[in-house]
């Protein structure tokens, strides 16, 4: 079967070199787990004089698998291959999971790697599983098709945080409970959101707190609900932040949103693009019985950000 998103003009333009080596996963979040893949691959390729790079999958295969699941993504398609290119990958090619590509057996996939990549060698996950049906025994499949074609397939042992496995199940778990500290374990940096600037309902300019709302995509990952001790880049600066992702239950209890109060900052940012870096949850979302009491809490939740914030 024909690879419908894999032309070899595709492929031929994503993967620089004689011959390269590569790895093949959705990778969403290339958490540490996904980091020491790319490492491996790298010193591995580096002993065989050969390009490392990833075939990433995009959309999540659920999605065509599993019509009525709606999965979400800890980074966007473009956030991930600058990631993954920043952990030692000298070249991403995106591979559109359809229901077509989903009937591509594990054998044909090797094979177009083999043929249109020049692919000599293959690094799999602990948990490799790709092709039709997602069989267990990939690996095993690879190796023999590897000993027919002529390329050699490494798979690494699992690599564990705290007694649990680096996966991108386990830094959604964190990220639902708040635990932003065990995020950045998994990670080995901040979780990130970013976008443009939008207008909200102002209310908190009203009260003495202007925020800046950003619009991320509806399939993102979100933290549990709360505030937040966060770092802002917006205009070129990186500013000390305190973020409310919520639904504002003191007024209207509405869609979340992802308000952020920049502080020892005055200016317009409506329209440029902005990323938050979340630190630490400081507390729940809370519903206030009015706005003095809103207003009473704000000031304490943007001292604590300024102390978690504040080097030492």
């Amino acid at each position: 079967m024909a690879l419908p998103s894999f032309t070899a003009m595709q492929l031929s333009a994503g993967a620089p070199g004689p011959q390269c080596a590569l790895t093949i996963g959705v990778l969403d979040g290339v958490h540490l787990g996904h980091q020491a893949l790319l490492k491996r691959l790298g010193d591995e390729a580096r002993k065989r004089a050969l390009t490392p790079g990833v075939v990433t999958l995009h959309p999540h295969p659920l999605t065509v698998l599993r019509p009525d699941t709606r999965p979400s993504y800890l980074t966007s398609l473009e956030e991930r291959i600058e990631l993954l290119r920043a952990a030692g990958a000298d070249w991403v090619i995106p591979l559109t999971f359809t229901s077509e590509v989903s009937e591509i057996t594990a054998e044909e996939l090797g094979t177009a790697f083999y043929e249109k990549l020049r692919m000599r060698l293959m690094v799999l996950g602990p948990d490799a599983s790709f092709g039709r049906g997602a069989p267990k025994d990939t690996p095993d499949r690879m190796r023999s098709l590897g000993a027919e074609l002529g390329f050699e397939v490494i798979q690494i042992e699992p690599l564990m945080h705290d007694h649990e496995r680096y996966s991108s199940t386990a830094v959604r778990k964190a990220l639902g409970a708040g635990d932003m500290e065990r995020v950045r374990g998994l990670l080995g940096r901040d979780y990130r959101l970013a976008g443009p600037v939008v207008h909200g309902f102002e209310r908190g300019r009203t009260i003495g707190f202007p925020t800046a709302n950003i619009s991320v995509a509806a399939d993102r990952a979100l933290p549990a609900l709360g505030v937040y001790a966060t770092r802002a880049t917006v205009t070129g600066r990186t500013l000390m932040a305190a973020t409310n992702i919520g639904t504002r239950p003191t007024f209207d209890a509405g869609h979340v949103s992802i308000e952020t109060h920049l502080m020892d900052f005055e200016g317009d940012v409506y329209g440029e693009r902005m990323s938050i870096d979340v630190v630490h949850r400081i507390r729940a979302e809370q519903a206030f019985s009015g706005p003095d009491e809103l207003i009473a809490q704000i000031r304490k939740d943007v001292d604590a950000a300024r102390e978690v914030l504040t080097p030492r």
